[in-house]
């Protein structure tokens, strides 16, 4: 059997994708909730489009499509399963949509909770490099708790 080409993450292009979560979902609370709150929508969406569909991806695809082609932020990329990176990606997806939920239901402080959960997580990991969202992954993944289709391909667990 053939070796399989390894998987790769750039992690500019994540970072990038954290750098958009994290300064869109300040400028929300900052705006406050009328504004604000359609913004945690959008940021939501993004999210969950680009988990769906790599091509979707808005805030990734500047990285690819604008800073590393302009010379502004180059590759990083290294030789790891991208999908923890999605699993993380859609956690976060949902968790902003009920927050926008929350918000325009009226339950604010539920939904600027949510909000900065989110925004606190993309932070620790643009800053340290420490996707909960993947230790979760990792987490469920060790104990056979995945669907085959985002499991890893490790044969043991």
């Amino acid at each position: 059997m053939a070796a399989s080409t390894p998987l790769r993450v750039d992690r500019n292009t994540l970072r990038t994708n954290q750098a958009f979560i994290v300064g869109l979902t300040v400028i929300a609370f900052v705006v406050g909730r009328d504004v604000g709150q359609w913004i945690v929508l959008g940021t939501g969406l993004v999210m969950l489009f680009g988990t769906l569909d790599e091509r979707l991806a808005l805030f990734k695809q500047v990285h690819r499509r604008l800073l590393k082609p302009a010379g502004i932020l180059g590759a990083d990329v290294k030789v790891e399963d991208p999908m923890p990176h999605q699993f993380a990606q859609a956690m976060g997806a949902v968790v902003l949509l009920l927050a926008f939920l929350a918000l325009v239901g009226g339950a604010t402080q539920v939904g600027w909770a949510l909000t900065l959960i989110v925004t606190a997580l993309a932070f620790v990991n643009l800053a340290v490099q420490f996707c909960t969202g993947c230790f979760i992954y990792y987490q469920l993944d060790r104990r056979g708790l995945l669907p085959a289709s985002i499991a890893s391909t490790r044969t043991a667990h």
